[in-house]
């Protein structure tokens, strides 16, 4: 870069992501108060892990937009954030950001495995990857994996879907 040309700077970005995040956190506090609370007596309840989330999320995003203001700006990290965008293939990242919505859309339709299962090869398609059928396979591979350990060793309940007669 030339001497006598100044650096450029983008806040934008990082503004709208810091709005984003803050917006995720009332989301998740809105359904953490949705979780139903247990029968018997705990220190530790089900509400605590999603408040302690929801927390962190709230101060970072914060930290994050006053970063951002020209009160306090961060003249690197804006720096950065241009230099990153200058760079940034926008098509890719839009398409993955769609691939995401469907899977998030289709997952209690189909069930975790069958969506995931499409939502893998898909984004390996989008990130270029020329071999469909290897990446159908790992995927499959990878969703009963994760499904399996989840449901059957951690207790934690992924949707069954289409599958649910099966699993």
């Amino acid at each position: 870069m030339k001497q006598d040309q100044p650096e450029q700077e983008s806040f934008l970005g990082l503004r709208l992501l810091a709005i984003c995040l803050l917006a995720l956190s009332l989301i998740v506090l809105y359904y953490a108060f949705q979780i139903r609370q247990g029968a018997g007596y705990s220190v530790v309840g089900t509400l605590f892990f999603p408040l302690v989330v929801v927390i962190g999320l709230v101060v970072f995003s914060l930290l994050l937009l006053l970063r951002t203001t020209p009160l306090f700006p961060d003249h690197e990290l804006g720096q950065r954030a241009a230099a990153e965008a200058a760079t940034t293939h926008w098509a890719t990242v839009g398409l993955i950001g769609l691939a995401l919505l469907l899977y998030a859309f289709t997952l209690n339709l189909l069930g975790y495995v069958i969506a995931t299962a499409l939502f893998f090869p898909g984004v390996a398609r989008i990130l270029d990857s020329r071999q469909p059928l290897r990446d159908f396979i790992i995927g499959l591979v990878l969703s009963v994996v994760i499904y399996i350990s989840f449901t059957r060793f951690l207790g934690v309940r992924l949707p069954a879907g289409l599958l649910a007669g099966i699993l």
